[in-house]
């Protein structure tokens, strides 16, 4: 088959099951577009070939005698380095963990393998995913595969980065501020942050194995890939709840049977808050809420929410993150944390009110996924320039995903256009809590606008 390794995941699983390729053919197809590729992208860092090529040749030999495992049948994907892989080295990233070998699977990991899928490898990410870029202290860099010399972004930088090269179909990985969606972006993939509590997160490091729970909000586990279907189709495996976790969320499976750009209506923002989106960002959202217009649909602009003070949010956030990650602040006593932590939560509850609010009179809204394009790679902290203007390093790369993060709202990156230094631009699609399904279905149909996944140049079989 051609393009083999740029099918999306749900494709190449039918292609298994009607038995036009078989598993193996596409494991080594993987494995030689990994020997290729990898070496300059630096995107899997533990590679489990010989058990990937046992595992297909089980696959195709279970088929063979009418035996099917699952959706994603002798698919292989690859997982992010912060989920633990039974019997496959696990580090986050940490040197204390660089030789950790995990005894269980993660929750998502073990749905996985139950549809069937083949575990290939696992990818980079910063230490203990704690940065917008992927810079290993074990494992090195990532790069970008649209220019080698920008960063695919974090902390989910090394599955974007071997998602948007064709080494996986499909990837496993986290979000606690944008680490799913800034990477999707910056790659020019399709990524899902779902609604926070509606995917288990045991088995997620951090926090620390063999540690108590501590990270009970912001953080979520998702997909990301090269259509909007294997979003969907992963998320169907991986959501609910387990036994570890009883927070997790009741699902909701229930969509309309709406099929038109038109049935649905639409608020679109150019940016929100005190950082800037750059010119072309913002030329990218008005060009999407044009068409979407143009077609006929009700699309209505919305910069400024009622009752959203983006420095509030921004502190609100950085309360809660840094009690439930037990980052030292030594100006603070303990009861101190404990009171700003207890206060966070009461104005992330008012938060969550004003956005379902807002949200209950729009079916998606359209947002910036980061204010500029990839950049170069650079020390954390190195300010970020927003046309000829510097803003700090956390603060402008995370100011449109960490919002979602605090509401827990869903929310998909979906590639839209290039930027003049043709590197991708993205569009960032929310929806009210626990409409995660709803939320895909509209992402579907916005590809007819949007367009689909394109190969980054000089990437091919």
């Amino acid at each position: 088959m051609n393009d083999l390794v740029f099918l999306p995941a749900h494709q190449i699983a039918k292609a298994i099951r009607d038995r036009q390729v078989s598993s193996v053919e596409v494991t080594h197809a993987y494995l030689n577009q990994i020997a290729k590729y990898n070496p300059r992208l630096n995107a899997i860092v533990t590679l489990d070939a010989e058990n990937a090529i046992a595992q297909s040749k089980e696959a195709d030999k279970a088929l063979a005698q009418g035996e099917n495992w699952g959706i994603l049948h002798g698919v292989p994907v690859t997982i992010k380095d912060t989920l633990e892989t039974k019997g496959l080295r696990t580090t986050s990233s940490y040197q204390p963990l660089a030789n950790y070998v995990p005894t269980q699977d993660a929750t998502v990991v073990a749905r996985l393998r139950a549809a069937g899928a083949i575990i290939l490898g696992k990818t980079n990410t910063p230490q203990l995913a704690d940065n917008f870029q992927t810079n290993s202290p074990l494992f090195g860099r990532t790069n970008n595969p649209w220019n080698h010399e920008y960063t695919p972004g974090g902390s989910t930088g090394g599955g974007a980065s071997a998602i948007a090269a064709g080494l996986s179909p499909l990837e496993i990985g986290s979000d606690i501020g944008g680490s799913i969606r800034v990477p999707a972006h910056f790659c020019g993939i399709f990524g899902l942050k779902p609604t926070e509590h509606r995917v288990s997160t045991f088995g997620h490091i951090p926090e620390l194995p063999e540690t108590p729970k501590t990270i009970r909000h912001l953080q979520t586990v998702g997909p990301l890939a090269r259509s909007v279907e294997d979003l969907r189709l992963c998320l169907s495996l991986i959501e609910g709840s387990k036994s570890h976790q009883p927070e997790v969320m009741p699902l909701s499976q229930q969509v309309n049977p709406v099929t038109t750009l038109q049935s649905y209506r639409y608020a679109w923002s150019e940016g929100f808050g005190d950082i800037p989106a750059a010119a072309e960002t913002k030329a990218a959202l008005q060009k999407l809420a044009l068409s979407l217009a143009a077609l006929g649909c009700c699309v209505e602009q919305h910069n400024q929410l009622p009752h959203f003070d983006s420095n509030a949010v921004r502190d609100t956030y950085l309360k809660i993150y840094n009690f439930e990650l037990g980052l030292s602040q030594p100006e603070l006593t303990q009861f101190e944390q404990q009171q700003n932590y207890i206060t966070a939560l009461r104005e992330r509850s008012i938060l969550i009110a004003n956005i379902e609010n807002f949200l209950s009179d729009w079916d998606v809204w359209l947002c910036p996924v980061v204010p500029v394009p990839a950049f170069t790679h650079r020390q954390p902290g190195t300010p970020i320039e927003v046309d000829g203007c510097e803003f700090p390093y956390l603060t402008t790369i995370g100011a449109y995903t960490t919002i979602f993060n605090l509401t827990g709202n869903p929310a998909v990156v979906m590639p839209f256009t290039q930027s003049r230094d043709g590197l991708p631009i993205g569009v960032q699609v929310v929806a009210q809590r626990g409409s995660d399904m709803k939320l895909l279905q509209i992402a579907e149909i916005l590809t007819q606008v949007t367009g689909y996944f394109k190969r980054p140049p000089r990437y091919s079989m």
